[in-house]
């Protein structure tokens, strides 16, 4: 049976976001319903508050950073550069209870985004310095929902190759995956 729930840690509330995830439904985020009540604390303890500005970059595209973000309040925006069309593009728009830099956080590779504060922005920061200081067994449980996680994107990019396919033909998507193949051989 689980106990009370830690109280949320200083700074956290955003009194000017209309909209805000309680600290109390982080532990309901898939990513951590499977902790007990010691391994909560335990990671709630490693959680860091952070607030970011309007228009200020959390992270740059290409930065070594590995922290994983999860908003509180406030909207975050995600871009990215492409070499081909110059430019900056827009990839996602995500509001409070969504979780953004995981990746960079699992495999230690430079961002592949620019994350940007586009209001006041509230969140709670796990660092891999964070993680590695867990108990064996939180960072087990992590790791395992990290993988039902993935394993959600990469049934939606599936799903959104099959539409490509039947949008462009299969010439246009074959010369696209090529181009991923060469990027980034397996």
């Amino acid at each position: 049976m689980r106990q009370s729930r830690p109280q949320a840690p200083l700074g956290i509330t955003d009194a000017m976001s209309s909209t805000r995830y309680p600290f109390e439904r982080v532990r309901e985020h898939l990513l951590f319903q499977s902790l007990e009540d010691a391994e909560w604390k335990a990671l709630t303890a490693a959680l860091l508050p952070s607030r970011f500005s309007p228009g200020q970059v959390i992270f740059q595209e290409g930065d070594p950073s590995s922290d994983l973000y999860m908003i509180l309040s406030g909207v975050v925006e995600l871009r990215r550069q492409y070499v081909r069309h110059p430019g900056d593009y827009w990839l996602a728009t995500l509001h409070a209870g969504r979780l953004f830099g995981e990746l960079s956080l699992l495999t230690g590779r430079r961002r592949s985004f620019t994350a940007v504060s586009m209001t006041e922005v509230q969140t709670l920061r796990l660092s891999s310095e964070g993680l590695i200081l867990l108990p064996l067994e939180v960072q087990v449980k992590l790791y395992r929902a990290w993988s039902q996680i993935i394993s959600e994107h990469l049934y939606w990019l599936d799903s959104m190759f099959a539409d490509l396919l039947e949008q462009r033909g299969v010439e246009n998507v074959a010369s696209a995956m090529a181009l991923l193949h060469q990027r980034y051989p397996s």
